[in-house]
């Protein structure tokens, strides 16, 4: 959840387990007030807080914040799925073949024009292992997929 809203805003969260006032927030994360007030507002314009308004006879009012689960669910599960329609769609795409040596790249058909040497030293080029990049895709996907099968 702290890649979504980072880890400031996830501590907010974490705090508010009752209706709380933005002072007593900040006084129990140690943080300056202003700052929980722009992360509750960021949080509000997102639906995933709700402010209350409690007036006092002598006109004062207490603005308390709370913490809405449901929509934090949601917020959650619309991250998850569109990561993961993101990751399939980039593993979906081919992978184009390519061939290096040590000095650079070169694709499919220029290996085959110069015998399999490389254009700019001459050594001998091998086929480039482009999965480092998909095998971290891959472990994001696994992980997406077993966080939405758990809710």
């Amino acid at each position: 959840m702290s890649e979504t809203l980072g880890s400031d805003t996830l501590e907010v969260i974490k705090v508010i387990d009752t209706p709380m006032e933005d002072k007593e927030i900040s006084k129990e994360l140690k943080c300056e007030t202003s700052r929980v007030r722009v992360i509750l507002n960021d949080l509000l314009a997102k639906n995933l807080v709700q402010l209350n308004r409690d007036r006092l006879d002598t006109g004062y009012c207490y603005y308390r914040w709370v913490r809405r689960d449901d929509k934090i669910r949601e917020y959650l599960n619309r991250y998850v799925n569109t990561r993961i329609q993101e990751l399939d769609g980039m593993l979906a795409e081919p992978e184009d073949i390519t061939f290096e040596c040590g000095c650079g790249r070169v694709d499919y058909g220029t290996a085959i024009e110069k015998g399999f040497s490389c254009p700019t030293c001459g050594k001998n080029i091998v086929h480039s292992q482009g999965a480092r990049g998909t095998r971290k895709m891959k472990e994001e996907l696994r992980k997406l997929n077993a966080l939405r099968n758990a809710s």
